[in-house]
């Protein structure tokens, strides 16, 4: 195949009873409850914030950098909603895992993890403490995954849902997955906060991150206004910016507007909150995980022939798309996964580019070679290359992408009648079949599982089982296969049309230097090098 190809791969009691509570520990909520365990807990100890964790707000003049916080969310890593909250939690939080701008898992409060079919082992980094001083252990981590995957509203829910269970001995946690997945271990990047039952409910837990926020002295009134530097991070030389002030903003446009005339130094946003309309001011593109793909219904007949969808892909310019229907704000697909996994971009073979003469080819080879006054293409038959495509008409990006994906397949004889529904109508119809083509946005969890895609019966594709496609990816997630085998049967088979990848921004003044590369996962990596120019 030529031209244009997706690249398709008294003591003793004390410490006899702690035992007897750890040795019971398992986070599913039918075999422990954190929260009935609280009484017990503090009878055995007591712990609370000390005084390290305080700081008198009115000594601190002037800090060095200023970020937005919303006024409606909840200052809590695992109930927060906004973005903006989001952020804020990276810098006071350390995750147990991450993943880096090219996806790849980075270990921070995890020393090391091993995955053994549906067992998956995390030894947690000793010699780590919280910013009031008490050690992170075990314990923390699997308490902090209860809170993360069981409370209720949780940003963390969904990717966890297929733990059944974890355990914890010395400083080693097990979780126990429903389904083997050998990148199921990258969906464990929840927050770790501390396990601390006397705590003062009206704080935010205490984390283990670069910062912490700051209370009043008399340590009763919540203040969340401020964050100062964690001194006892883990490697406190490494954050050279030792105050952040945190104002309220009514929206993203504020937000950049403050940017822009230097009285707040830094947002990062992935768009849900709000797009700004321009900006004046030091920003770079942020790669999320989002895979705006058409959907293709293989029950119809022509789109049942691999010839015609691989048509349909050569057809379509995907930089093209990614400029036209996102402003650019978007990265055009190489194959099934970001061009920025490292992993699968080695295999993926896409450019971007149309190749309309390809295109027509392969129609060619289908019979597809009698063409109406319109430009149509058809059969001998009278069959007609013409199909239907759903959007959601509360998209303008989605249809601006939808009109720019019309006229290139316009260009190889394919026609394409757009029609605007509701989002709650398109899920509905795509579900039950109703359609010839879609547009649609899948968000990819950190595992990198895009079967729902391709697997009939999720709701998402329609059509004869795609069984190379199905075969080499459970092949992939079981260890008994590769990647490349998998993007070679989907380059073969197309059960959808990759598009592009959606991207989030940064936006910083020209006040903070030394700014790299971030992560949607990581909006602060490599934050050593950040500084602020007060000259």
């Amino acid at each position: 195949m030529s031209g244009k190809k997706i690249g398709m791969r008294s003591a003793a009691l004390v410490i006899s009873a702690l035992m007897l509570l750890w040795s019971t520990v398992g986070c599913e909520g039918s075999d422990y409850d954190w929260r009935e365990s609280e009484e017990l807990r503090s009878q055995l100890y007591h712990m609370s914030l000390d005084t390290d964790n305080e700081i008198e707000i009115s000594t601190v003049e002037e800090t060095d950098m200023v970020m937005a916080c919303s006024a409606d969310d909840t200052v809590n890593p695992y109930t927060c909603r906004s973005t903006l909250t989001q952020n804020i939690c990276r810098l006071v939080y350390d995750n147990l895992i991450d993943l880096s701008p090219n996806f790849e898992a980075e270990y921070i409060v995890a020393k090391n993890i091993t995955v053994d079919h549906t067992i998956i082992k995390v030894q947690v980094r000793s010699g780590l403490v919280f910013s009031n001083g008490d050690p992170l252990t075990a314990e923390d981590v699997s308490y902090s995954y209860y809170m993360a995957a069981k409370t209720e509203g949780s940003i963390y829910k969904e990717r966890l849902k297929d733990v059944m269970n974890c355990s914890m001995s010395g400083m080693t946690v097990t979780f126990i997955m429903q389904n083997e997945n050998v990148n199921a271990y990258k969906l464990l990047d929840f927050p770790i906060v501390h396990y601390d039952p006397s705590a003062n409910k009206d704080f935010p837990p205490i984390g283990s991150g670069r910062y912490k926020f700051a209370t009043y002295s008399d340590g009763v009134t919540p203040n969340t206004k401020l964050l100062i530097k964690n001194q006892k991070w883990y490697n406190p030389d490494k954050v050279q910016i030792e105050t952040i002030g945190l104002r309220e903003m009514p929206s993203v446009e504020s937000i950049v507007h403050s940017i822009e005339i230097g009285t707040m130094s830094y947002m990062y946003t992935d768009m849900r909150d709000g797009e700004p309309k321009s900006v004046n001011a030091n920003y770079k593109k942020v790669d999320i995980n989002n895979l705006v793909y058409l959907g293709v219904n293989t029950n119809d007949t022509a789109l049942a022939d691999e010839n015609v969808r691989r048509a349909i892909y050569y057809a379509i310019g995907t930089d093209e798309v990614a400029t036209v229907g996102f402003g650019g704000m978007a990265l055009g697909a190489t194959g099934p996964f970001t061009p920025n996994w490292s992993e699968a971009a080695k295999y993926q073979s896409g450019n971007g580019r149309t190749y309309a003469d390809r295109a027509v080819e392969l129609l060619g080879e289908s019979g597809y070679v009698i063409k109406d006054e319109q430009g149509v293409l058809g059969d001998q038959s009278g069959k007609q290359l013409s199909f239907n495509l759903l959007i959601c008409r509360n998209n303008p990006a989605h249809m601006a992408a939808a009109e720019n994906i019309k006229k290139q397949l316009a260009d190889v004889g394919i026609n394409v009648d757009i029609t605007e529904i509701s989002a709650e109508g398109l899920i509905k119809r795509a579900s039950e079949g109703k359609y010839h083509l879609y547009l649609a946005e899948y968000s990819v969890l950190n595992d990198m599982d895009i079967s729902k895609l391709f697997t009939p019966g999720e709701g998402l594709y329609n059509g004869p089982r795609p069984y190379d496609s199905v075969r080499t990816y459970n092949n992939y997630r079981l260890g008994m296969g590769t990647l490349e085998d998998f993007i070679e049967a989907f380059d073969s088979e197309l059960p959808f049309i990759p598009i592009c990848y959606r991207m989030g921004m940064m936006i910083y003044s020209r006040t903070l230097e030394g700014v790299g590369e971030v992560s949607e996962n990581q909006p602060f990596y490599n934050m050593q090098n950040w500084r602020i120019n007060k000259g």
